[in-house]
């Protein structure tokens, strides 16, 4: 289906009842690509329906079939990741299309077809009234905030990709690539673990310098080498904070904190 039918279709479906993250976002989505698409819910899909069917019906966008489609890490699709899949590449392009399924769509998918444990799929359950028979208004009032969650989402990954072409920059001018020096605060993190690279340092917007240890892949907290335990007791005299996950430091000048990472990486 392609994105300027959406844009011109008048009303989209999805299922009445509890509704849950998938149909929230998957309406949300919709009303993003196409503002004048009139949501309506209900259990019963017509045979002459003249619009876009999601979360029931058996359809293109549902995904309660025995043969749903999964992706290349078996996290199977729910309806919200199979509208993302069908119009947020031609919206959006391939980085944000990707971040934001690898970041957000992909766990509330895996919540909605599994039953696992995901914050903002409870969160979103918490609109549910105790009538759930007649909880249209909640319901559009989850979707509008779904809606400010998705744009601004959106718009923050733009800021990453454009981020990321000048950290790649600065790392191909690196003299020691294990230690990367940028001269602003940027977002680093879906590019760097596939480096050599093992601290990032910065200004921080505290004032003075920070530096971050580099994960070994964008979806984990695990780095590839930790800032020294002793530093978390027993800070040493050119830092003036390290965090207790030690993954973060901070100094005052330029140079304690390149003295700091260089007294790291031995």
């Amino acid at each position: 289906m392609g994105i300027e039918r959406v844009k011109n279709m008048k009303v989209a479906l999805t299922h009445a009842g509890k509704f849950h993250a998938d149909d929230v976002f998957g309406a949300a989505f919709l009303k993003i690509i196409n503002p004048d698409i009139e949501i309506i819910r209900s259990n019963i899909v017509l045979d002459n329906f003249d619009g876009l069917v999601f979360d029931i019906g058996m359809g293109r966008f549902d995904h309660h079939m025995a043969d749903n489609e999964v992706r290349k890490n078996d996290i199977p699709y729910a309806a919200f990741g199979k509208l993302w899949r069908e119009f947020a590449p031609s919206l959006y392009g391939k980085y944000v299309y990707e971040s934001i399924d690898r970041k957000l769509i992909q766990d509330l998918d895996l919540a909605d077809n599994t039953g696992s444990y995901n914050a903002l799929a409870i969160a979103i359950d918490a609109f549910n009234p105790e009538d759930v028979k007649n909880n249209d208004s909640e319901f559009f009032e989850a979707m509008e905030l779904a809606k400010k969650i998705l744009i601004n989402m959106v718009d923050q990954q733009k800021r990453h990709e454009k981020d990321l072409m000048k950290v790649k920059k600065y790392y191909e001018e690196a003299e020691d690539k294990r230690i990367i020096v940028l001269d602003e605060p940027l977002f680093y993190k879906d590019y760097l673990p596939f480096t050599e690279a093992i601290y990032v340092v910065y200004p921080s917007n505290r004032g003075g310098f920070a530096a971050q240890g580099v994960t070994i892949s964008p979806d984990t907290n695990e780095l590839k080498k930790d800032f020294p335990e002793e530093w978390v007791k027993n800070l040493p005299p050119y830092l003036r904070f390290c965090h207790t996950s030690r993954f973060l430091i901070a100094a005052d000048s330029f140079e304690e904190i390149m003295h700091a990472t260089r007294e790291a990486l031995k």
